[in-house]
């Protein structure tokens, strides 16, 4: 009776991380929409929605804790702990990076320097990354964890190519520039622009954390290959 307890325990972790990363998720694309459209309303709810996604991370990471003390778990079962610990992590963190997001999206005159399409799309390739990426960890899938990987090459790709625009764009609006005060507001247009591309690339690079756990969790190696 007392190890059919702990087997639902730790099936519960699994759950959680599939609700935590649902939760973040939907932050995400709220951020995404405040950027996509300049929705105000929805950042400014953001901080709120952020709350949520803390207490469910306090909530898991003292469910690990307690299997952690009073279990002494060995072998598959310490590390799908120490998994989820850390995958916990890195979706609290995205949390974060989404509530920037929707922050950056209140200005709308950012998106002068850079096609709100093309920075959405890239939101939306993140997206999908941390989706495959939680989903991988809930059904233990190696194959798609490895493919993640390898997609964060295409994610860095993107942003390099987006961030030269937005420097070009910028360079030339500010040499069509009449007066001094018009080159400065152009130059702090390009700010929220870059973190925007910056937040996203990290959104990718949680997706990638989480999906080298989830290999190491199956075959007990941190060898990726």
């Amino acid at each position: 009776m007392v190890r059919e307890s702990y087997k639902q325990q730790l099936k519960r972790l699994t759950q959680s991380v599939r609700e935590m990363g649902t939760k973040a998720l939907e932050g995400l694309d709220m951020g995404l929409k405040a950027l996509r459209d300049h929705d105000r309303q929805v950042g400014e709810t953001l901080d709120r929605w952020d709350d949520q996604v803390d207490t469910l991370n306090a909530q898991i990471e003292k469910d690990c804790i307690d299997l952690l003390a009073l279990q002494q778990p060995v072998a598959v079962d310490l590390r799908l702990i120490t998994s989820v610990l850390k995958i916990i992590t890195d979706l609290e963190r995205v949390a974060d990076l989404a509530v920037n997001v929707g922050e950056y999206g209140m200005d709308a005159e950012v998106l002068v320097l850079v096609p709100k399409e093309e920075l959405f799309a890239l939101g939306q390739f993140a997206r999908k990354m941390l989706s495959d990426s939680v989903e991988a960890f809930v059904t233990r899938d190696v194959n798609r964890s490895k493919e993640i990987i390898e997609r964060d090459a295409q994610m860095d790709k993107q942003c390099w190519e987006l961030r030269r625009k937005v420097l070009a764009r910028l360079l030339e609006l500010a040499r069509q520039a009449h007066h001094q005060e018009e080159a400065k507001e152009i130059a702090d247009d390009v700010i929220p622009v870059l973190w925007s591309i910056r937040d996203l690339e990290r959104v990718g690079d949680h997706a990638v954390n989480i999906a080298e756990r989830t290999i190491y969790l199956v075959t007990g190696k941190k060898n990726y290959e």
